[in-house]
């Protein structure tokens, strides 16, 4: 498991340098006001990908070995494609991007979704190693094709775009061709899934991420009212920065439902989600203290004058990131389980902590409210989830923390992981 966990975090770090250097590209040379633009339209695709998932998402990696993989797939591409053009549209007719950028954001969102439902059926079948390489094979293809625009010296938002549209037709593509092996005749599940059960599993798992993922994400449009868009721009590329930062929690926790999906022996399942989050802290505040060390000058630097400042935004993010690290593990273990109503109880207190924090806006219009609510409704969530784990298996506090132990624990692992190597 630690081989497919190291696995996941080194192909996630090449996607983030990837995604990285895209960011930078479009700081430096089309400012904080068009990344602010990018972010709300990116923000759109988002939201369309989590309704998504609700058919053709996480839980497909808890129904995969226990329905027939073609019916889940057929439901899947139906879904994907209906509700990418109508969350696409109904953003747009309400402003919550420019709606001149919606054949794009729309074309977008259906490639994103249909693209990530064959992730999903890889990650179900543990196929590990094939669900990294579409992820960065999707990054390097638009890394290649944005630059390719910027060599051409044509680079505008709507150059993005295109350039993200090719990422994700080619993301597709390939994916298909790695879960071909469902559609033969070989491969049989008899039992079929009802659209009733993918929907009363996928609703409440996407319900949770979409609250989670608007309680961290609402601070944008807020921000775009009450402050500027170019304020957007430097914002979004903090909070990119920081969960950049969230790199191993995330592949931790990507790991954690496919296993708990898997594992019988539920006891084991929970010890080794233990093990995790202290895996998933330790590494997590390590590189969240490094991260913490780059000077401002640095940062305006690589970014460009018009993100002075973003490193104070980036302090006030990483109390809710070093959160989040705990969070996820947890999260995606429920999930294994089949918990999903823990996780959208969570999202929802999460979210509620959001909206009733921003109404502080109507007192101050100061820069750090924004990190700041992001922070204190992503600890809000690890409170939750924390009390609840250790109350379930009778565990403390000081029983999540890691110790010396734990460093030299996964020290030696690692040497070992490269004497396989």
């Amino acid at each position: 498991m630690l081989k497919n966990i190291t696995g996941t975090f080194f192909t996630r770090i090449v996607v983030s340098v990837l995604n990285f250097a895209i960011i930078i590209i479009t700081a430096k040379f089309m400012g904080a006001e068009v990344r602010g633009a990018i972010s709300l339209c990116m923000l759109a695709i988002a939201i369309a990908g989590l309704l998504n998932e609700i058919v053709g998402g996480p839980a497909i990696v808890y129904l995969v070995p226990r329905f027939n993989n073609k019916t889940l797939a057929l439901f899947s591409y139906t879904w994907a494609i209906l509700i990418s053009i109508l969350c696409s549209l109904l953003l747009g007719l309400f402003s919550f991007y420019d709606f001149a950028l919606f054949p794009l954001v729309c074309g977008c969102s259906v490639m994103l979704c249909a693209g990530s439902i064959h992730q999903f059926l890889l990650l179900g079948h543990q196929k590990i190693k094939a669900f990294n390489s579409i992820a960065l094979m999707q990054s390097s293809s638009l890394f290649i094709v944005f630059v390719g625009f910027m060599l051409m010296n044509v680079y505008d938002i709507y150059t993005y775009f295109y350039a993200l549209l090719a990422a994700y037709i080619m993301a597709f593509i390939i994916g298909f061709k790695q879960t071909s092996f469902i559609w033969k005749n070989d491969f049989t599940l008899s039992e079929k899934p009802t659209l009733k059960l993918l929907f009363n599993n996928g609703l409440l798992t996407q319900l949770a991420s979409l609250t989670h993922l608007m309680s961290s994400r609402i601070t944008f449009y807020f921000s775009s009212h009450f402050l500027s868009l170019a304020f957007v721009g430097v914002l979004s590329t903090a909070v990119s920065i920081s969960e950049a930062a969230m790199l191993f929690s995330s592949s931790v926790a990507l790991i954690t439902a496919s296993n708990v999906a898997n594992e019988i022996d539920k006891t084991k399942a929970a010890n080794t989600t233990l093990k995790l989050i202290k895996l998933s802290l330790l590494i997590s505040a390590t590189i969240l203290l490094a991260l913490s060390l780059f000077p401002e000058s640095f940062m305006s630097f690589i970014f460009g004058k018009d993100f002075k400042g973003i490193k104070i935004i980036i302090f006030t993010l990483i109390p809710g990131a070093i959160a989040t690290s705990i969070s996820q593990v947890i999260s995606h273990y429920y999930s294994g389980l089949g918990k999903y109503s823990i996780n959208t109880k969570v999202g929802l207190i999460s979210l509620t902590v959001s909206l009733l924090a921003a109404l502080l806006f109507l007192k101050t219009s100061s820069v750090l409210l924004p990190g700041l609510i992001i922070s204190g409704s992503a600890i809000a969530a690890m409170i939750y989830f924390v009390r609840l784990f250790l109350n379930d298996h009778h565990w403390s506090v000081q029983d999540l923390m890691p110790s010396s132990n734990d460093v030299k624990i996964l020290y030696s692992k690692l040497v070992q992981l490269k004497n396989q190597r």
